[in-house]
């Protein structure tokens, strides 16, 4: 699923958890296999500084994450 779509003109964007589920969090090809974990604590934040896309996926079931953006 998609997070954050690409921006060319981010410098940042924090990802934060919002529940209690493990989220791997990467480029379009992210699988629970490769991806970059967020873990699943209420509030666990990832801050990235990386203009492409990032998308997320769960193990099973279903997340809630939030982001927020720094760009010019």
């Amino acid at each position: 699923t998609e997070i954050v779509a690409a921006r060319p003109t981010r410098r940042s964007v924090t990802i934060v958890n919002h529940g209690t589920t493990d989220v791997f969090i990467g480029i379009a090809t992210v699988t629970a296999t490769n991806g970059f974990i967020l873990s699943g604590v209420e509030g666990a934040a990832v801050t990235l500084n990386f203009t492409g896309i990032i998308q997320g996926i769960v193990a099973a079931g279903t997340q809630t994450v939030g982001y927020f953006e720094e760009y010019d």
